[in-house]
């Protein structure tokens, strides 16, 4: 009877120990970020594509929202020109026109700033574009979206110029197909500085399923007027289902069974040898007596 407690006992953390080492299915889900200072599969330098992050533009603007995904363009990562020299940047992603030769920032009033991070400021009086920033999907699935912004358009005072163009901006959210939401950001309070303070901010949260090549878009219309507008995202995209997950899920499960099987069938052989030295004990008692 002592043999059969100690080998149920054991059976018992066999299977408890064998249960923790079963999934929960959110231990499959995959995420992308970007915007944080560290982002788990986030976009990489001078590469487009990188972890399914693009970064792009597209010269339609003032559209309320709505964004033609037929008309967006990549940006190139620019070390030249005269536009990333201004925020003590090295290079940054730029619309084609901004980094030609020649092409003058002061001049058009350019402040663009798109530093691969978060950051997409349409900040453009002469010749503006919406900002964009697209995610890929690597396979069908459903994927969550939650996305923090501050944006709008923010007067300042830069050595002695008042920069207070801007009418605000619309962020948008969509997909190749439509959008799934967008907010209207207004402008800020003129602190006298270059600095985001008091800026409309909010977020962004939905649930798509989505093609293996669907993309995900942020866009920032800077409207009739790209003066002094800004936009700065943290964006974390998480798939809930898909191939992926599904995978990791069996995998697991499979482990679990296998690690559950191969405990059991010890047990057994504990129990199997425990009773033949039972045995071999009461014979030896027997031939004393």
């Amino acid at each position: 009877m002592k043999t059969i407690k100690r080998a149920a006992g054991l059976a018992l953390i066999v299977l408890i120990s064998a249960a923790s080492v079963m999934p929960v299915q959110a231990f499959g889900q995959r995420t992308w970020m970007i915007g944080y200072d560290e982002n788990k599969n986030g976009p990489g330098k001078k590469e487009q594509g990188d972890n399914g992050w693009y970064f792009m533009y597209t010269e339609e603007v003032n559209t309320d929202g709505t964004l033609d995904t037929s008309k967006v363009k990549e940006c190139v990562w620019a070390d030249t020109g005269s536009c990333w020299m201004w925020y003590d940047y090295d290079a940054m992603w730029v619309p084609e026109a901004y980094a030609a030769e020649g092409y003058d920032c002061l001049e058009s009033n350019c402040w663009w700033r798109m530093d691969g991070n978060g950051i997409m400021d349409p900040n453009v009086t002469e010749g503006a574009v919406s900002s964009v920033i697209a995610w890929e999907a690597p396979e069908y699935g459903t994927y969550s979206i939650n996305v923090e912004y501050t944006a709008g358009s923010m007067p300042f005072n830069l050595y002695g110029k008042e920069y207070e163009d801007g009418d605000g901006l619309t962020l948008s959210l969509c997909t190749d197909e439509k959008t799934l939401d967008k907010v209207f950001c207004g402008v800020g309070p003129d602190t006298g500085r270059k600095v985001i303070e008091n800026m409309p901010e909010g977020s962004f949260k939905e649930e798509v399923t989505l093609r293996e090549g669907d993309r995900i878009y942020i866009s920032a219309d800077p409207g009739a007027n790209g003066g002094s507008d800004i936009a700065t995202v943290k964006a974390e995209i998480i798939q809930e289902d898909g191939e992926n997950v599904q995978s990791f899920f069996l995998t697991m499960l499979a482990g679990g069974i296998a690690v559950i099987a191969f405990s059991l069938a010890l047990v057994v052989i504990i129990i199997f040898k425990q009773r033949n030295a039972d045995l071999d004990y009461a014979e030896a008692d027997e031939e004393e007596e």
